[in-house]
This record gives C-alpha cells, structure tokens and sequence, in this order.
C-alpha cells in the first residue's frame, strides 16, 4: 500500500505533491533510479521537494520496517498508477459533498483506492481555496476495503491539522488587507500564483510532518493481526486461564454460598482484598473482576499490601490458595460458610486473606 498528497494545480492540473511506501528489499537493485531528479518543474506547488531533495526515509524500530517519501518512482507503473489515481480523485471519483472520503478502482491497471478530497484556504488562489486530496492505493481491494474504518479517521485528522494551519495563514493574510476590495484587487493580480504546501499551511516542515504521519498509515497497513496482537493475547490468554481457574476454586470451594457471594458483588457491594502475597491477591482481584458490573469495576476492590486481621466476614485463602475458607470473625470464635452469605446479603464487607 501507498499513501500520496495531490493538489489541483491551476498551471498543470493534478498533480502527485509526494508519495510515502514502504521500503522493500529491491530498492537495493533501483537506487539508480529513485537517486534520478524527476523532470524539471518549476511549480513549487507541484514540486515542494525540490530537484534536489531526496525525500525522508525512517525506521520503525519494533518491526524493523522503513518508509520513504519522496516526488520520485521506483517505475513507470507505480508512476502511472499513482498518477491516474491522482488524477481521477480530483476530477471525477469525487463524494457529493466535494469534500470526503470514497472508494474507487481501476481495472486498466490494476489499483483501488481511497481518496478524501478537501479544500485549503489560499488568499491567492481562485476562490481563496486549492483542491486537494490524500489518498491510499493498493492492489487488492480487500486490503483498503478491510482497512476503511482504519485509514479514513487517521485521514480525517492529518486533513483537519492541515485545514487548521491554513486557516489561519489565510486570517493572517485577511487582516493585512482587510477590505474586501483591496483584497480583490490583490488577488486579481496574483490570481493563479503557485503556492507550495509549506507556504499555504504556514509550516516549514509540513512535509516532514506529513511523511510521520504517512508512514505511521503505512506501518498500521501492513502489520498482520499476528504481529500486532501475538504479545499482548499470550499474556492475556495466561491471566483470563489463572483468574477463571482462581474464581472456579473459590466456587467449588464456597459451595452454595457462592451464589449469595456473587449477588453481593453484582449489586456493587464493595469488597476488601487483604494479602502479603502480590501475586494471589492480583489473582484473585482479576478473578473477582469477572463478576463486578462495569461502571462499578475501580471502586468494588479495597486493597491492602500488607496482611491485616478484619472483624468483618472473610474468605480465608491458605495453602498457596489450594484451601478456601469462609469464616467470620467475632467475639466468640470462628463460624463458617452457613454464616457468610447471609451476611453478604445483608450488605455486609468481605475481605479476601491471605495469611
């Protein structure tokens, strides 16, 4: 997949601003031709780079994948295609409201695209607005189609920064010459003049802000849901499987007290985990976790770090947690389950302990 800005250039048309792709293993076998200047242009507004800029390239150090943007081709297809989809996402792949995102495709050469056109305010421009569009094209369809929700919100973003900057040259501009008359006349004069996205947008280093962005797009495309979610589901497949086998332990272990137990957290009723053991205290939290209602999930736990006697009912946790007890303390001894839900029902406190 590619990402590239266009522009309605009012001298030449539509025109590719640069294009940001990933860096692949033959580059190697076509720096000859990405170290060859494009033709001479000598519309800023088409060719912001210069000649003689090579582009920003950077590197992802997690995946260990670069991105390179540049105004040149690795070949006459990839110019082509991204030439044509330029093309057709400022002229006629357009959505109703002028501005938005759409999907578009290509059988001729074999591309599918989003485009989201937009406006930027130009004092110099006709109307004091340019076209332009950002865009991300790619072989299959199934892959832009797959990634819409995806690139669409981040598209929307990076054209929101944009529209905001340009904004706000333009009411720079506006105040310097704030009749509409001298500012007509002004236009009149310069109508047409080519302006580069750096000058429109106020920002020297635009491009270098765009090609961040760009390639944070390009990096989110090409991560498999393997490489992005394999970390994070081991460790959570571990913690559901401890915190499932810790609340089926205190419910074999509880017995049919385990019902009033339950009800008592599911209504909000607060719940006091008290252990000098880090490890089986977060178990046991995670394991409570999957009765408690969600509004309710940071406020149901009161956590202690050190071990602490309650005079209020308890679920007695030994052993390493291989024996479940409930009791309740009081001032004539120790009672156990036939008590403890009862209790609860009543709204009563229960501390988790681990002695």
């Amino acid at each position: 997949m590619e990402v590239a800005i266009c522009h309605f250039c009012e001298h030449h048309g539509p025109s590719v601003i640069f294009h940001t792709r990933l860096v692949t293993e033959t580059d190697s076998h076509t720096s000859s031709q990405l170290s060859t200047p494009p033709a001479p242009i000598c519309c800023t507004a088409c060719n912001p780079f210069g000649n003689d800029h090579p582009g920003y390239t950077s590197n992802e150090v997690t995946s260990n994948k670069s991105t390179i943007s540049s105004n040149r081709y690795t070949s006459d297809t990839v110019k082509n295609q991204l030439q044509q989809a330029c093309f057709r996402s400022l002229s006629s792949e357009v959505s109703p409201s002028k501005e938005g995102p759409i999907f578009f495709s290509d059988s001729g050469i074999d591309i599918h695209v989003i485009s989201h056109t937009f406006f930027l305010k130009d004092s110099s421009a006709r109307g004091f607005q340019r076209w332009f569009s950002v865009i991300a094209l790619a072989n299959e369809s199934a892959i832009l189609l797959k990634l819409w929700n995806t690139l669409v919100p981040e598209m929307k973003e990076i054209i929101k920064d944009l529209q905001q900057m340009a904004a706000e040259v333009y009411k720079r501009e506006e105040e310097q010459c704030s009749h509409r008359m001298l500012r007509s006349n002004f236009h009149i004069a310069n109508v047409g003049a080519a302006r580069s996205l750096q000058d429109i947008s106020g920002n020297p280093a635009i491009l270098l802000k765009l090609h961040i962005q760009f390639s944070r797009l390009i990096l989110l495309a090409n991560c498999t849901p393997t490489q992005v979610k394999s970390k994070v589901v081991e460790s959570t497949t571990n913690k559901i499987e401890d915190s499932v086998a810790a609340l089926i332990r205190i419910c074999e272990e509880i017995g049919p007290h385990f019902k009033a137990f339950a009800r008592h957290i599911l209504k909000g009723g607060s719940t006091s985990i008290s252990s000098d053991d880090l490890c089986v205290k977060e178990i046991c939290i995670s394991a409570l976790q999957y009765l408690v209602p969600v509004q309710a999930s940071k406020n149901f736990i009161i956590a202690q770090h050190t071990l602490q006697t309650t005079s209020q009912p308890c679920l007695l946790i030994s052993n390493k947690g291989h024996s479940v007890t409930c009791i309740l303390n009081n001032c004539e001894g120790i009672m156990y389950c036939k008590s403890i839900g009862e209790h609860l029902v009543g709204g009563g406190r229960l501390a988790i302990i681990h002695p």
